[in-house]
């Protein structure tokens, strides 16, 4: 592992992607050994199978349980049955929570298909306040540089919302829901401040296709709305877990 910091940001970079992957699991195993009882932010997307894989395969080995912690997801699609295979509910539940000793009423993801989006919204961020708020943050990142389903434009003061989503987003997430079916255009996702006011971040990334977001992030020396993860510049405490193709503009 090579450790790099840059705009005071601890960066972490990896050989290989299991290096990653249990590098990451260990941190979330540290944060529930100090407190059982933490509330967790949940990111979903290819980079973090392996990770839910590894966290479900060894949370018993290393002595922790789920059964008193909280956790709440970054976001979900807009329009789609809870149970369609492209849903975050469905992907959340075959790659973690039935692994795993956590609660279903602890658990929480945005309603997919609810009456009036915009309050579901609101509410969703009303249950994060009522929560305490949350002690530990992973997120991914978009190819565009979007956090949550934060795009480019999105305020950074924003929080829980409705959003439209990109182009760009809709075609790299195609394949979850399988060939010919109809990915939707809209979600809801905390907000870049509600994710700002996480105590602690850590973003994953992998592969050579987020290098020039993971560039456009850390390179560029300046905060735009126009690439949404410059946001996480302003908070104190911050880990970007990377593996070389990915951190290969930082190298």
């Amino acid at each position: 592992m090579r450790r790099l910091e840059l705009e005071g940001l601890k960066i972490e970079v990896f050989d290989t992607v299991p290096e990653l992957v249990a590098r990451a699991a260990g941190r979330l195993f540290d944060v529930l050994r100090t407190d059982p009882e933490a509330v967790i932010g949940l990111a979903t997307g290819n980079t973090f199978i392996p990770f839910y894989d590894f966290v479900a395969t060894g949370y018993r080995r290393a002595g922790i349980s789920f059964e008193q912690s909280v956790t709440f997801n970054l976001d979900e699609y807009l329009g789609i049955p809870r149970e369609s295979e492209g849903s975050y509910h469905t992907y959340m539940d075959r790659n973690f929570f039935s692994k795993t000793d956590i609660v279903s009423e602890n658990a929480h993801i945005p309603d997919s298909n609810p009456a009036d989006p915009e309050g579901e919204a609101e509410n969703y961020e009303r249950l994060i306040t009522r929560s305490g708020g949350i002690d530990v943050q992973f997120l991914g990142i978009g190819r565009n540089g979007h956090i949550g389903f934060n795009e480019p434009g999105t305020s950074f003061d924003s929080r829980t919302h409705v959003t439209d989503l990109s182009a760009s987003t809709i075609e790299s997430n195609a394949p979850l829901f399988g060939k010919g079916k109809i990915v939707p255009h809209r979600a809801i996702t905390m907000g870049i401040r509600t994710i700002l006011d996480s105590r602690k971040i850590f973003l994953i990334a992998c592969g050579e296709e987020k290098s020039s977001a993971i560039a456009s992030t850390f390179t560029e020396g300046r905060m735009t709305e126009s690439v949404p993860s410059t946001a996480l510049k302003l908070h104190r405490n911050v880990t970007v877990l990377l593996d070389k193709p990915a951190a290969k503009s930082l190298l």
